[in-house]
């Protein structure tokens, strides 16, 4: 199987963002200034606010994705392919599937992956939105989606 079709998995930047949104909320997320653990969605805003003191913390904020332009697209179909088929991917290749013209923050963002810990909840995450099949790939509606 090959990367294109895990790529093809997530329809578009949106599905994504909703997809870290569900994994950060199952996770928790901790308010870098006051420690409060409660937060509200703010969706005009794409980012979680502290009920206690309004700081507001984004969705890549604390995950290997944090400081990337690259689209969440790109991260959550690799990271569910290298988690899930368990190949080795050269960054060469990787550019040439998704069709990045640099090939620097592609290296970049599969060294993160390839670094970033066993533990980090992310890369297992991702892969419970998606259901394979030998035949195709589908996303999975969890029930908070």
């Amino acid at each position: 199987m090959k990367l294109s079709e895990f790529y093809k998995s997530f329809p578009d930047e949106s599905t994504c963002a909703h997809i870290l949104k569900c994994i950060r909320e199952a996770q928790g997320v901790i308010c870098k200034k006051c420690g409060n653990i409660e937060h509200y969605w703010k969706k005009d805003k794409k980012s979680f606010e502290c009920k206690e003191c309004n700081y507001r913390t984004s969705l890549k904020n604390g995950t290997i994705i944090e400081h990337s332009n690259l689209p969440l697209k790109y991260w959550l179909s690799t990271i569910a392919y290298i988690n899930i088929i368990n190949e080795k991917i050269s960054a060469l290749q990787l550019q040439k599937e998704l069709g990045h013209n640099r090939y620097e923050p592609i290296w970049l963002m599969l060294k993160k992956i390839k670094n970033s810990s066993k533990t980090d909840n992310l890369l297992h995450k991702i892969s419970d939105y998606i259901q394979i099949n030998k035949t195709e790939i589908r996303y999975i509606n969890k029930k908070n989606l």
